[in-house]
């Protein structure tokens, strides 16, 4: 429930990412003194493909209450805005970033949603957004879709969903974007 009597300048904040173990070991101290804290993401859901999830395990290790509250979720608004089957999806989170592994996942990828008709979902760093988009140009069929949804939520969101075919032809930059990416090859 919201409690609208908090003032945010009374509030402390602290940084969870993925070399948070002092951080843990913060919020444990505070949940053992009886407080009680929440976790928000700068962008997309908490503890979905997030460090988070690890904040979560801890508070159910020490039979601490969870309480999930609504809000945007990047993976379900860029499926929602892709064309792509919304019945059938399979979250990938984060694909290898060396190769060989990268090539043959984006493949085996392209694969599964074939056979499966399937959406496949996965995000990247935003610093390897360039190079992986290539890369899925590289290996994909032209007529896999690819959807590139960026930034979403903010004044400069981008959502687009072409074939690979017709990424090839486009001058794209999506370096340090917050970025889903969605495949479909029917």
């Amino acid at each position: 429930m919201l409690n609208k009597q908090i003032v945010i300048d009374d509030l402390e904040f602290h940084l969870l990412n993925e070399h948070h173990q002092e951080s843990l070991s913060l919020v444990k101290g505070f949940l053992n003194s009886g407080n009680s804290i929440g976790y928000i993401s700068e962008a997309g859901c908490p503890a979905v493909a997030d460090p988070g999830q690890d904040l979560v395990k801890m508070a159910h290790e020490m039979n601490i209450q969870v309480i999930p509250h609504i809000g945007p979720n990047s993976i379900l608004l860029a499926l929602m805005a892709s064309g792509f089957n919304g019945q059938q999806f399979y979250f990938h989170g984060y694909l290898p970033n060396k190769q060989p592994m990268l090539n043959a996942k984006i493949k085996e990828i392209e694969m599964h949603s074939r056979l499966h008709n399937c959406t496949e979902i996965f995000i990247e760093t935003p610093y390897r957004n360039n190079q992986i988009i290539q890369e899925i140009l590289k290996q994909c069929n032209d007529q896999t879709r690819l959807c590139v949804a960026a930034n979403l939520t903010s004044a400069d969101e981008s959502i687009q969903s072409k074939s690979v075919k017709e990424w090839k032809k486009m001058n794209m930059n999506f370096h340090k974007m917050p970025a889903v990416f969605l495949l479909y090859a029917h």
